[in-house]
């Protein structure tokens, strides 16, 4: 005798946002929703895509019975809808759509890191009031399940630190620049005409997208509210060829990074900046539009997960594997962002950050200017490692490199600008932190 299943629970989709991500969404419920119906016994069913100027957005491909709306919020109170999955990007009308689904008692799926960041304390209160569920993994890193690790798998150690390659763009950008000599702007040209850059890519190179993902990576590291205002940011756009030359005298490659490091004094210490970092680090060999996040624990040690962190298709998979989990069973067991309360954010200061740093001077060439870096830094107590020059035929720009032994990041800006106000400067000094 053969034991019949019983249907399938099923999920009525309201897609807000058919862009890249929401279009890759739709492909992959038809393709892949009947093996995971098959496996998982759940059935999701995409009921309504919502999007401003709906009717440009319409494709042959999705199913005749699905609804088109040009209002997103009219999601969140849909008969019509079990759970949205919002994909607009910003802070509205994502967030009213968001709240207005919880209270609604719909469970929510997002990858809107910019909300999450600013607001996430608020939306996961709204789900644990509406009892809906709330999925977030898709809003950093793409398809790396680095969200679900940090709620989930190291509940059991003390995490001291996350150390990640963030944004693809601009791991692109620098490992093209390492790789060919070419300048900041022909490479970024090139990452906009593959699709890894936006059209308007500030708030990737400025380093901004990457400080909303690590301000939620931090609250749901320490358990701290941290406020994305706190991290300190700077872009990749300053580099200069010559700077992968020094590089790879150096036996280092540059590599933005976010860190948000847990300081013995409770404090957390957070930026988002190009380092020089160690070839021989795991993070070093990350290259093009890849991401990597290191987790250090205190009993573990380090961890890494590293994948595609962007694109359609990566960030897609980590939304369906959210809407697989509501449909299993609603409300994970586990807070959305790892805790119910957060303590009071506590920020370290310049004075508490230590680092060997790497100088890189531009200057119009005269005899002396050596000796005035020089005497600029050990006014201030700062001990040179190495200085550095290769040969260089334009003598009006000509490019060395100082690096220094570990210094209090308060005490180096005080003798930078010291420096920066001599008048032998062609390009401002970049000051890079060596990390192993």
């Amino acid at each position: 005798m053969t034991t019949r299943r019983a249907p399938a629970p099923q999920l009525r989709i309201g897609l807000a946002g058919f862009g890249t991500v929401g279009q890759s969404l739709a492909r992959l419920l038809l393709e892949e929703g009947p093996r995971i119906e098959e496996l998982h016994g759940v059935k999701l069913s995409l009921a309504a895509v919502a999007n401003r100027g709906v009717a440009r957005k319409r494709q042959p491909w999705v199913p005749p019975g699905v609804r088109w709306l040009e209002d997103p919020l009219a999601l969140a109170t849909d008969p019509g809808v079990d759970v949205v999955v919002e994909l607009m990007g910003g802070l509205e009308p994502a967030g009213t759509l968001v709240l207005g689904a919880l209270s609604s008692g719909r469970s929510v799926v997002t990858a809107n890191k910019l909300l999450l960041a600013r607001r996430g304390e608020e939306i996961a209160r709204a789900a644990r009031e509406g009892r809906a569920a709330l999925g977030i993994e898709a809003a950093v890193a793409g398809g790396i399940p680095v969200l679900r690790a940090l709620r989930e798998s190291f509940t059991g150690d003390r995490l001291l630190g996350v150390t990640g390659i963030l944004n693809g763009t601009c791991n692109f950008v620098l490992t093209e620049m390492e790789r060919t000599g070419r300048a900041f702007g022909e490479v970024l040209a090139e990452a906009q005409a593959l699709g890894y850059a936006e059209a308007d890519p500030t708030s990737d190179v400025s380093g901004q997208d990457a400080a909303y993902k690590l301000a939620l990576l931090s609250r749901m590291a320490f358990a701290q509210a941290v406020p994305v205002e706190a991290v300190r940011v700077e872009g990749i756009d300053r580099l200069l060829p010559c700077d992968f030359v020094y590089a790879a005298q150096l036996h280092r490659t540059p590599r933005q990074l976010g860190l948000s490091r847990l300081l013995p004094s409770g404090r957390l210490l957070l930026s988002v900046r190009t380092h020089m970092v160690a070839v021989t680090s795991i993070l070093a060999k990350v290259a093009g539009p890849f991401n990597a996040v290191q987790l250090t624990g205190e009993h573990g040690g380090d961890f890494v997960l590293y994948g595609r962190g962007a694109g359609g298709a990566p960030t897609a998979t980590a939304v369906l594997a959210d809407l697989v989990a509501v449909a299993r069973g609603g409300a994970a067991t586990a807070p959305p962002l790892g805790f119910e309360a957060f303590a009071p954010f506590a920020a370290a200061g310049p004075e508490e950050s230590v680092a060997p740093f790497y100088l890189r001077f531009v200057v119009r060439d005269r005899p002396g200017i050596l000796a005035e870096i020089c005497r600029c830094l050990a006014a201030h107590g700062i001990n040179i490692e190495a200085v550095w020059q290769a040969p260089w035929a334009d003598k009006d720009a000509l490019p060395f490199v100082v690096t220094l032994e570990p210094v209090a990041e308060a005490e180096l800006s005080r003798a930078l600008s010291e420096i920066a106000a001599l008048g032998f400067h062609a390009a401002e000094p970049l000051a890079l932190p060596m990390t192993p």
